[in-house]
C-alpha cells in the first residue's frame, strides 16, 4: 500500500490505495531528517515567527509500548520503582525515558531528549508550550511531573484549563450551564442536573452493555461499545443530532466517543490560549495525531505536524494537506516526536541566524557609507 510519508519524501503525490486500520496506522521509514525537513524549513522561512506549540499527549508527546512496538521500537528495559525506561529503534538508537504513572494501555514513555528539546524551544527562543489532552483531571495532574514544563495544560479535552496552577474560570464559565462548574469537587455524574450530565444518564439506561467513564471528568465523559455491534448501532442513534442536547458535541478518541460542551473542546481551548496570551494562530504550531485533534489543528496555522496517524481520517487530512510535516520515523514513538521537535528548534536556529547575518550585513554597509577622516564632517553627514 502506498505510504503517505514515503510520498512526501519523494515529492510524488499518489492516492492511498487502501483504508488502514489503528493495528497499521503509523510507518516505520528511515530515521535520520531528509529532504523533507529541509523543505519544511525552507517554506516556513516566509511565515511568521513561530511562538507557540499546542500539543496533544497521547500518541504525540506520550507513547505507548502496544503502538511503537509494531514499527520496530522495543522497550529495552523499564524500571517502575525509580520510574524509568529504554526503547530502542529499529536502526539501534536508544533513548532514555519516563514512565508515565500506570495505565490500562499498558507502559507509556515520554523521552528525556523529547524533554530537553521542549526545554530548548522555551528557553532559547521564547516559544510557550501548551499541552492539550481528553485526559481526566486526576490523570492529568499526575502525569504532569513526567511531561516536559508547560505554559498551560488543558485537559478532559480542553474544559479544564489551567495556567500557572490556577483553574481559567473565564473559560470555564462560557459552558458552565452545560456541565456545570469546573471548580466543584462532586463526583455524583448520577445527580448532576445539567445537560451533559442527563444525557449520561440516558446514554447509561438506554443503552445496554455500553461502557460509560465519568470517573474523576467534569467537563466530559467518554464511551465505548467495546466492540459489539448492536451496543455500537444502538450508540450511534443516540448520538444523532436530533438526539444530542442542545450545546453537546460528540468527537472520536482512541476508539471511544467523546461527549462535551460545544462551547469546550480542544480547538476552543486552543482559540481561548491563543487570545490570552496574545498570539496569533499564525504563529502556533501543533503536534497531534488523532481524531480529536483536526479542529485544534486548523486553530494552529504556523506548522501542523504529526508523530503518529492513528486513525483513516487523519490519514486521509494527511494526504489532503501536503504542507503538513510527516517524520521519516513516523511511528516510532519517542524517535518521531523528537524528529518533529528537532525541525522546530533548527527552523528557530536557522532563522536566528539569518537575523544576525542580516543586522552584520547592515552594520557593515553603515560603516562603508560613513565618512573618513574628519570627526565634524562624519558628524555634519549624520544630521543630513
Amino acid at each position: 500500500a502506498a505510504d503517505i510519508s514515503a510520498l512526501r519524501h519523494s515529492g510524488r503525490r499518489v492516492p492511498v490505495r487502501r483504508t488502514r486500520t489503528h493495528e497499521d496506522e503509523h510507518t516505520s521509514p528511515p530515521a535520520s531528517v531528509g529532504p523533507a525537513a529541509a523543505a519544511f524549513s525552507s517554506a516556513a522561512a516566509v511565515q511568521p515567527p513561530l511562538r507557540a506549540i499546542m500539543s496533544d499527549v497521547d500518541g504525540t508527546l506520550v507513547h505507548y509500548e502496544r503502538d511503537f512496538a509494531r514499527h520496530g521500537v522495543r522497550l529495552v528495559s523499564l524500571d517502575e520503582e525509580a520510574r524509568t525506561a529504554t526503547v530502542a529503534g529499529p536502526d539501534g538508537d536508544v533513548r532514555s525515558c519516563r514512565l508515565l504513572p500506570s495505565s490500562t494501555m499498558g507502559p507509556a514513555v515520554i523521552s528525556d531528549r523529547t524533554v530537553e528539546l521542549v526545554e530548548a524551544l522555551r528557553r532559547d527562543h521564547g516559544v510557550l508550550f501548551c499541552v492539550v489532552t481528553a485526559a481526566r483531571r486526576s490523570t492529568a495532574e499526575r502525569r504532569l511531573p513526567s511531561l516536559p514544563p508547560c505554559d498551560a495544560v488543558a485537559s478532559e479535552g480542553g474544559s479544564r484549563i489551567v495556567v500557572d496552577g490556577a483553574l481559567d474560570l473565564e473559560h470555564a464559565r462560557t459552558f458552565e450551564g452545560v456541565c456545570g462548574p469546573m471548580d466543584r469537587d462532586d463526583v455524583g455524574e448520577g445527580t448532576r442536573p445539567e445537560p451533559l450530565w442527563v444525557y449520561y444518564r440516558r446514554l447509561r439506561d438506554g443503552v445496554p452493555g455500553l461502557k460509560l467513564d465519568a470517573d474523576d471528568y467534569f467537563g466530559m465523559f467518554r464511551a465505548s461499545a467495546l466492540g459489539d455491534e448492536a451496543t455500537e448501532e444502538a450508540l450511534q442513534r443516540m448520538i444523532q443530532p436530533s438526539e444530542l442536547p442542545e450545546g453537546v458535541s460528540v468527537n472520536s478518541n482512541l476508539g471511544k466517543i467523546d461527549f462535551f460542551p460545544t462551547r469546550a473542546g480542544k480547538a476552543n481551548a486552543v482559540r481561548h490560549l491563543l487570545k490570552r496570551f496574545g498570539i496569533d494562530r499564525s504563529e502556533t504550531a501543533c503536534l497531534f495525531d488523532d481524531d480529536n485533534d483536526l479542529q485544534m489543528a486548523e486553530e494552529c496555522g504556523n506548522a501542523r505536524m504529526l508523530p503518529s496517524l492513528t486513525s483513516h481520517s487523519v490519514r486521509k487530512a494527511a494526504e489532503e494537506n501536503p504542507g503538513w510535516y510527516l517524520p521519516r520515523t513516523i511511528g516510532q514513538g519517542v524517535f518521531a516526536t523528537e524528529e518533529c521537535l528537532e525541525v522546530l528548534l533548527e527552523r528557530l536556529a536557522s532563522e536566528r541566524r539569518r537575523e544576525e547575518d542580516v543586522e552584520t550585513l547592515m552594520g557593515e554597509v553603515d560603516g562603508a557609507l560613513l565618512p573618513r577622516g574628519n570627526p565634524a564632517s562624519s558628524e555634519a553627514a549624520s544630521e543630513k
